[in-house]
């Protein structure tokens, strides 16, 4: 019998309307390889046992929210577990629903195959943002953390004209939870004049 694939989720909502075109549900796995300064997500960097779900799991989790429009992967770094993530795509890409991920990873060094799962991955990924975070170059691009990250548009079934208008910062309300996501924002300075510098 096949051992079922597992995932460690550091966290999870069931939908969020900021990372990436419409509803999606968002999950964030646990561990990365990379440390890079200012991460906005410090406590998912530690490999270590969080949430350790099936596939089939975040599966059924799906199939409840017929409205949602796809499923977008962050972390820590969704390339670490690399093997049980492309199941997962398969499936949310198998009803018509889109995949989202982001890596810091290069693009070109996951092509390269050497990471287990990675080519299988992305197969599956329709909108791939990568490069590691750079606190100097914060961005105001949707869906980047820093300026030196791309959009790379795999499949077609995401175009550029549907990242415009996605919200940078967003609040979730839970039964019992607020959450909160987003990418840092890039304010203007203030001198102490109150005149804005750049």
């Amino acid at each position: 019998m096949t051992q079922p694939l597992l995932v460690n989720i550091a966290d999870w909502l069931p939908r969020s309307s900021a990372n990436g075109p419409g509803h999606r549900m968002v999950i964030w796995v646990q561990g990365c390889p990379f440390r890079c300064v200012g991460c906005q997500n410090p406590d998912y960097l530690e490999f270590k046992l969080n949430q350790v779900v099936t596939v089939e799991q975040i599966w059924q989790k799906f199939q409840q929210l017929p409205d949602l429009a796809g499923i977008s992967i962050s972390g820590g770094e969704p390339f670490a577990q690399a093997v049980a993530l492309a199941d997962l795509a398969r499936r949310v890409q198998s009803v018509g629903k889109t995949v989202l991920c982001w890596t810091g990873y290069q693009l070109e060094r996951l092509q390269l195959n050497n990471i287990p799962g990675s080519q299988e991955f992305l197969n599956h990924i329709d909108l791939l943002i990568d490069g590691l975070f750079i606190q100097q170059q914060i961005s105001n691009q949707p869906l980047r953390g820093s300026n030196n990250q791309t959009l790379h548009f795999l499949s077609g079934r995401i175009v550029e004209a549907d990242v415009v208008n996605i919200p940078r910062q967003e609040w979730v309300l839970g039964s019992d939870t607020l959450t909160y996501t987003g990418f840092p924002v890039e304010y203007p300075q203030v001198d102490q004049g109150g005149v804005e510098t750049r």
